[in-house]
């Protein structure tokens, strides 16, 4: 490669180039940052399962002897106080309950029409128009195209909420705060049974604040409820016992991450809750690596061609990426770096695998390359002197 030419060329797209760059070393830094982020779970939860006991919490209350101590438990819930909602004479045992508001309002959509035989300037038309739906949020209608007669609310009356019973136990262990939020399987509630308020309507599970159940306005109001964590459902929790209560576990080697618990809807071993942990991480890991590699593969994309054109003179580029497309190019370059910036954090905790991440990104270079070529020329010449001999 032709330095020279480099830094003429860095001089004409000096603006796009960095602005590319700065692009590049951001999803750089995102890679090794969620590479890091995977590795620090791991091994937070390996400290977890070292010190995790099986116990049984059906039994005598044992709290104080368990004190400190990180459990696995395995057992039904027992809602000590039911959660309510009086205004809608809803009243549900379980862990949580979910009150999801929504409000009648004005959409405004818009399409772009071609019109050629107006003037050049005028060549491109927005149409708009405007319907009625529910939304979950506030549609600010002072930004629509024609405000007059399509006017919503400035402001919900009544917000979407989840409510976290007070006392919640599996055995003689209550569960606290932190373990309570991570109950997550919600039912929808499709109750019958009409609230005392008469402006509040009931109509296919859903109730109403507007005149009408079946005709609304905007700015009537439609709530809907669920619950998660039903009373007698069996759940799987790991953490740690203080004070009869099972708190999130402060992990020893990394003191400033976040606690730790886990909770999971069914009965299983810590074998296998672990195998369902790591999964989940693992799944939850390859979203941020596709994301990654999406940017990287934007960040070259947005780079002036001719940096391509300059790249594919060096001398140990085979023939055949060169007669590839651009498209084809960065793609092969953007996946080899992206498994390269992967490897980094794990040659250090786990070298084998990391090293076997970065053969993964050397491997699509060293096939456009001409170093194979050049050892099966290499290897002809000899074979060839050899029979000559």
């Amino acid at each position: 490669m032709d330095w020279k030419s480099v830094v003429d060329q860095f001089k004409k797209t000096w603006l796009t180039t960095f602005l590319s760059l700065i692009l590049f070393f951001g999803v750089t830094y995102f890679l090794i940052w969620a590479e890091s982020q995977t590795i620090q779970s791991n091994l937070m939860l390996d400290e977890l399962m070292s010190r995790v006991e099986s116990i049984d919490v059906h039994t005598a209350d044992d709290a104080a002897r368990y004190e400190g101590r990180v459990v696995h438990i395995i057992g039904p819930l027992r809602i000590l106080e039911p959660i309510s909602e009086p205004d809608y004479n809803i009243q549900v045992q379980a862990v949580k309950l979910r009150k999801r508001v929504q409000m009648y309002q004005w959409i405004e959509e818009s399409t772009d029409q071609q019109n050629f035989l107006s003037e050049p300037g005028d060549e491109t038309q927005k149409t708009y128009w405007y319907h009625k739906e529910w939304k979950d949020y506030v549609v600010d209608s002072s930004l629509f195209y024609i405000r007059p007669g399509h006017e919503n609310p400035t402001s919900m009356p009544i917000f979407s909420e989840t409510h976290i019973a007070e006392s919640v136990k599996i055995g003689w262990l209550y569960l606290s705060l932190d373990v309570k939020r991570k109950v997550n399987d919600y039912y929808e509630i499709w109750s019958d049974s009409r609230p005392e308020r008469s402006d509040i309507k009931l109509h296919s599970g859903f109730y109403y604040h507007g005149i009408s159940a079946l005709e609304h306005e905007v700015g009537d109001l439609r709530i809907h409820f669920s619950y998660a964590g039903r009373e007698g459902d069996i759940y799987t929790a790991v953490g740690v016992v203080e004070s009869g209560s099972l708190q999130p576990y402060s992990p020893v080697n990394f003191p400033s991450a976040d606690p730790i618990s886990l909770l999971r809807k069914g009965s299983y071993t810590l074998k296998f809750l672990h195998d369902l942990e790591k999964q989940d991480a693992n799944i939850h890991t390859w979203k941020y690596r596709l994301v990654g590699f999406i940017q990287v593969f934007a960040s070259a994309m947005t780079l002036h061609p001719d940096w391509i054109t300059l790249f594919l003179q060096c001398k140990w580029i085979s023939g055949s990426l060169r007669r590839c497309s651009r498209l084809w190019v960065n793609f092969v370059l953007s996946f080899s770096y992206t498994l390269f910036v992967m490897s980094v954090p794990w040659l250090i905790h786990r070298p084998m695998f990391g090293a076997m991440v970065m053969v993964g990104a050397v491997l699509p270079l060293l096939h456009y390359s001409t170093l194979l070529s050049r050892q099966e020329g290499v290897r002809e010449a000899r074979y060839a002197h050899w029979h000559e001999r």
